[in-house]
This record gives structure tokens, C-alpha cells and sequence, in this order.
């Protein structure tokens, strides 16, 4: 269960943005918003994707529609720092390359996407400029990294003369049977 405060309930200090806003909350599935309570709270929303594979699209468009630019890309996450000294930061850093990483800063809203159990855990977090400007990050869990090498099957490793002579060998096999 996750510990968020609900309306006249007393909790933890919310985590304010830069201009004094509260992060909202706001799950697909029943379409809930709430007030994010604690740190501690986000930091166990989103340690479920460390050691995952995650997907991550950070994109930026003003409010009309028009996108100014979106960048994609796959890595596993390391580790997940949430600070919040002037405004909220959320750094996420890729576990097999040091200089990579994304830097959250002082979102407005996070989206946790839960309408789909066992197809993957995702969140996104939106923050607004006063410029009209509003930036996102959606990440998107898929997968424990296990070893990070991806295994060939002893198919892939074989040539295509060797699957040939395999194949006439069970080939042949059935017809004496």
C-alpha cells in the first residue's frame, strides 16, 4: 500500500515543486488523483525500475500541440536519486554507462499507468513552463536486466549448412520409423 495523504488527512510533508505546487498524482486505472506525501513514497514508485530494462521517451512541445523535440531510448536502470532542496529532482542513472542518465526536474504531475497489470509498470512526469512549454518523461519497465547479454540459442550459433545437415538428419529419422 502506498502512503499517500488523502484530503483532512494529517502526514508527511508534501513535496512542493520550485513554485510552491504540489506534485499530483494521477493513476489510470480508476482515473484517481492524488497528493504525493513523502519522498519516500516517489522513491518507492520508481525503485520498481532499477536493475529493470526500461524504455524512456523525454519529449517537449508548447501547448498547441507542436513538438519541439523527443528522444528515445532503451537502458538499464543503475540507480534512482530523489532530491528535493530549491525544487524536486528525480536523476535516474543508466547502470552500464556512467556519463548517461535522465534528470527530472520539478515536475508537476506524475502519471502512473497500472490499467494493465502484468503488461509492464509505467510513469510519466509532466512539467509545465511559464512559457507555454510542457516537457515529459515517460518511462516504461521491460524487464529484469538478468545478465545484460543477450544469449544465442544453440540454433543461432549453428551455420546454415549445419541446420541443413540437422534438419536431414530428423527428417530422415521419421521416415525409417
Amino acid at each position: 500500500m502506498l502512503d499517500f495523504a488523502t484530503e483532512g488527512e494529517q502526514g508527511p510533508p508534501p513535496a512542493p515543486c520550485k513554485d510552491g505546487r504540489l506534485v499530483k498524482i494521477i493513476y489510470t486505472r480508476g482515473n484517481r488523483t492524488e497528493t504525493l506525501a513523502s519522498l519516500a513514497t516517489l522513491r518507492k514508485i520508481l525503485n520498481r525500475f532499477v536493475a529493470h530494462r526500461v524504455f524512456y521517451e523525454v519529449s517537449s512541445r508548447n501547448k498547441r500541440g507542436h513538438e519541439f523535440f523527443s528522444a528515445k531510448n532503451v537502458f538499464v536502470v543503475g540507480s534512482i536519486e530523489v532530491v528535493n532542496r530549491d525544487y524536486l529532482t528525480i536523476t535516474i542513472f543508466d547502470a552500464n554507462n556512467q556519463s548517461h542518465s535522465i534528470e527530472i526536474l520539478n515536475p508537476a504531475t506524475m502519471r502512473i499507468y497500472d490499467e494493465m497489470p502484468g503488461k509492464g509498470f509505467a510513469v510519466s512526469f509532466i512539467s509545465d513552463g511559464e512559457s507555454g512549454v510542457e516537457s515529459r518523461c515517460y518511462l516504461r519497465d521491460e524487464g529484469e536486466d538478468g545478465d545484460g547479454d543477450l544469449k544465442q540459442s544453440a540454433l543461432e550459433k549453428i551455420t546454415l549448412p549445419q541446420l541443413f545437415e540437422y534438419l536431414e538428419e530428423i527428417t530422415s529419422a521419421d521416415l525409417v520409423k
